[in-house]
């Protein structure tokens, strides 16, 4: 007698979601624990980037989700820079690193740094952690940063913290804002399209779709510097609701 598989009892969408959480959790740690001992034995920025890509790229074909990109040639290769984007699904990394031509490292929570593997990965490819929990210690997180910003990498930040709660532009925190200005660099405003149907906040995984990356015309620097800090953050919050074709949260 032919058993069908486990998958074939679970409805559809739950079975996507099964094997799509699956493909997440062992693509990461085989990518991870092989980029890991490749670096332990060659320190080697290109051969890390090039695993980054392939991870994300692995997963979006596992998931089933396409990337599309439009006038990422406004991402400066020759000069450091701050990139601000929207946030909706953790599907928003794998879909940055597919699309952007040059590899960002992440202003990123704390919390992250404990992960097994994805931690110690993010660690090794300069991710900076921020503890948002303790302000004295972000302040210093934010400046040792904006010294290490060098052309071709830039920073990437979620100003809105999180991953959204509603489809629209949540209010910003000032950290990325305060880290330009410090660091005297452009900033790139990204709107992203389509991440919170690909992997909503509440599921466990990502399911087939298509999310669309636009980027804004970089601010230069002199602007950043020279505007006042709450007129900057509404004018990149304000292109950046144009660019994601969200709405702004009012507040609340």
């Amino acid at each position: 007698m032919l058993v069908a598989p486990a998958a074939a009892y679970l409805p559809p969408v739950r079975a996507r979601l099964a094997g799509n959480a699956l493909i997440t959790f062992s693509w990461t740690s085989v990518m991870c624990s092989y980029a890991l001992g490749y670096q332990a034995l060659r320190h080697d920025a290109k051969a890390l980037e090039r695993h980054t890509r392939l991870w994300a790229q692995g997963l979006a074909r596992g998931w089933g989700m396409e990337v599309e990109a439009h006038d990422v040639d406004r991402v400066p290769r020759d000069e450091p820079c701050v990139l601000i984007a929207n946030h909706q699904s953790h599907a928003d990394v794998v879909a940055l690193f597919i699309a952007l031509p040059v590899l960002p490292v992440f202003l990123a929570k704390r919390e992250l740094q404990a992960v097994p593997l994805f931690g110690r990965i993010m660690e090794t490819g300069g991710h900076v952690f921020i503890d948002r929990a303790k302000h004295d210690r972000a302040v210093e997180t934010i400046d040792d940063a904006a010294r290490r910003l060098r052309p071709g990498n830039p920073l990437l930040v979620f100003p809105e913290g999180t991953r959204g709660a509603r489809m629209e532009v949540q209010r910003f925190k000032k950290g990325g804002f305060h880290l330009a200005r410090k660091a005297g660099v452009a900033i790139v405003p990204i709107g992203i399209r389509g991440s919170r149907a690909v992997w909503p906040r509440e599921a466990a995984a990502a399911v087939p779709g298509r999310i669309v990356i636009h980027v804004g015309e970089p601010i230069p620097a002199g602007v950043v510097t020279s505007s006042p800090l709450e007129t900057l953050m509404d004018d990149v919050r304000e292109r950046i609701s144009e660019l994601s074709a969200l709405p702004l949260a009012e507040r609340r």
